[in-house]
């Protein structure tokens, strides 16, 4: 079931993200809809181009992040509690932890982030210039920072280490349960290169052993957070 809600989940996700992303390029497109909306539109090899032109717009990533997490995050928290009743809380891990586990774990990640640093410095394939070219085209970083930096977080942590990872605990340890859910974690950056989702891999890694170990979703949910923010307002 829990596999089954995930898979939902994720196409609910890319839909609402086409059609937001889809919504937002017309809107930047005057000449494609001067006759108005029509499906044959979306053949129009303009939209097409336009599409790729504004991929790393800033105003309309903030946008895409905003809705298709909101709505995906809203729709877990319905779904798991229509499945799991009662044992809701325990299932997505939705407790206090102690403050000793999050100073510990934010430690592991500041510690990893450093060393993602360096290896960015020293080693060109694993530089990305991304969220720069993101910030330098958006006309409302407010928007951006929710979107980005708190939205986006919040999502991929219920859905990742909530959902999947309560769900795979069912059928596995530990250990494989955070492999898993570090690599579709990786997976789905696929707007970075090869090298960089390789630095990815580790950081979901470290969010699952978060998640574990602490026994809430509360931590992981932190860390990201953290981790967005900052690579939002130092790209």
């Amino acid at each position: 079931m829990g596999v089954a809600l995930f898979g939902v989940v994720i196409m609910v996700f890319f839909l609402v993200q086409t059609s937001v992303f889809i919504r937002g390029v017309l809107r930047h497109s005057p000449d494609l809809t001067r006759d108005g909306f029509s499906f044959s539109l979306l053949n129009d090899p303009r939209l097409n181009e336009r599409m790729s032109d504004l991929m790393l717009n800033g105003d309309l990533i903030a946008e895409v992040a905003i809705w298709s997490g909101a709505v995906c995050t809203l729709l877990i928290l319905i779904t798991v509690r229509w499945w799991k009743r009662g044992h809701t809380a325990s299932f997505l891990g939705l407790r206090m932890p102690h403050w000793k586990q999050i100073l510990l774990w934010l430690g592991a990640f500041i510690l990893l982030g450093l060393v993602i640093e360096v290896l960015a410095h020293f080693v060109p394939a694993f530089r990305t210039d991304f969220m720069e070219r993101v910030i330098a085209s958006t006309t409302n970083l407010t928007w951006l920072i929710l979107g980005v930096g708190i939205i986006a977080p919040l999502f991929e942590e219920f859905l990742l280490r909530g959902l999947l990872f309560g769900s795979m605990r069912h059928m596995f340890e530990e250990h494989t349960t955070v492999a898993l859910t570090a690599g579709v974690f990786a997976l789905m950056h696929m707007q970075y290169d090869a090298a960089v989702m390789l630095l990815i891999l580790p950081m979901g890694v470290v969010l699952g052993y978060a998640r574990s170990r602490s026994g809430s979703l509360l931590v992981p949910i932190l860390l990201h957070t953290v981790n967005n923010l900052v690579t939002v307002l130092l790209p």
